[in-house]
């Protein structure tokens, strides 16, 4: 078997340390077997630590751990408080309380002070410095020290607190770099992977698939050449982010042209409303001021005026008037 790289070590070991179902036993046949790279990844120095700290959750060594914890750039965890507690725990176990509590909490060189004082900010906290003052006054104060025994004594309360860090740890820890590439090359972006691979690199892509998964992954590519769907690659990605990009720059330098446009059309239509108006009233003011009666109340051409209806009666203009139906048949004229 040809010897790995230290770079193709790096990634066997960031994959199999870095799963936590892998059994200690194992991760640990490992990593005596391959050189533990100069430049660790992030997650793989994470799980190093992780296990450290599980294989003796409350003992000095695990203290180192969770300092060294702390300083990666990892997610929100209640690493300080966790960390002043399995100090806590070793200075309230010893079988010297003085020595162990001077040790860990005296000033200025107290190591769990000095951690939360000056070390890391995930370490750093009210609580934290209220503890590290606590013990360092118990030192020599028999009351004192069987108080905080009674709070911190307890090896089952610190070691679960130890267990739910590394659970919350594990669980943000995140894919293997041999993950990631193995879904590329046989997961969901199989067909972007092969498409925009030479014939020299599919071939290791087809030693890495197997044959059941290779002929999946040919059939794709198949199907999509056939209906002219090439596959984008990478760089025509970044092209067209480019492209979408100086397009946003655009409109955003680019005044919008409909709100100056609106109100030039308003202008003008007005302009145009003032000159009607203007017309309108010259006209009125240049005709002759005369005065006719139109309509059916007009007088005719012998000067009377029509009549409609029946003419009113006498009794509709004087109900009391008193009428008389005159003859003139034998009125002689």
């Amino acid at each position: 078997m040809p010897r790995l790289t230290s770079a193709e070590a790096s990634l066997v070991l960031d994959h199999v340390v870095g799963d936590p179902s892998v059994p200690a036993a194992a991760a640990n046949a490992v990593l005596a077997a391959l050189p533990f790279p100069s430049n660790p990844t992030p997650r793989l120095l994470r799980a190093f630590l992780l296990r450290r700290v599980a294989s003796d959750p409350v003992s000095a060594a695990a203290l180192d751990a969770l300092e060294l914890l702390a300083s990666l750039p990892s997610p929100a965890s209640p690493v300080g408080a966790v960390h002043i507690t399995v100090a806590a725990y070793l200075a309230s176990s010893a079988p010297d309380f003085d020595a162990a509590a001077g040790a860990l909490f005296a000033r200025p060189d107290g190591r769990a002070r000095r951690a939360v004082e000056s070390g890391d900010t995930a370490l750093a906290s009210n609580e934290a410095a209220a503890v590290v003052d606590q013990f360092e006054a118990a030192v020599g104060n028999a009351f004192s020290q069987v108080v905080l025994r009674g709070l911190w004594g307890d090896r089952a309360v610190a070691e679960e607190r130890v267990r739910d860090l590394l659970a919350a740890q594990w669980a943000a820890i995140g894919q293997s770099r041999l993950e990631t590439a193995a879904e590329r090359i046989v997961g969901d972006g199989a067909v972007e992977t092969w498409s925009a691979a030479d014939e020299v690199t599919r071939a290791k892509y087809c030693v890495l698939a197997g044959e059941q998964r290779t002929r999946e992954i040919q059939c794709q590519l198949e199907e999509h050449n056939h209906y002219g769907n090439h596959i984008l690659t990478p760089e025509v990605h970044k092209t067209m982010d480019a492209l979408k990009l100086s397009c946003t720059n655009l409109q955003s330098v680019v005044e919008d042209p409909l709100p100056a446009a609106k109100a030039a059309a308003d202008e003008v239509l007005a302009t145009r409303m003032d000159k009607a108006v203007s017309l309108n009233a010259g006209e009125v003011c240049s005709q002759p001021a005369t005065c006719e009666i139109a309509g059916p109340s007009a007088p005719s051409d012998n000067g009377e005026a029509p009549r409609r209806g029946t003419p009113p009666s006498l009794m509709d203009w004087n109900p009391t008037a008193r009428t008389f139906q005159v003859s003139f048949h034998h009125v002689p004229f």
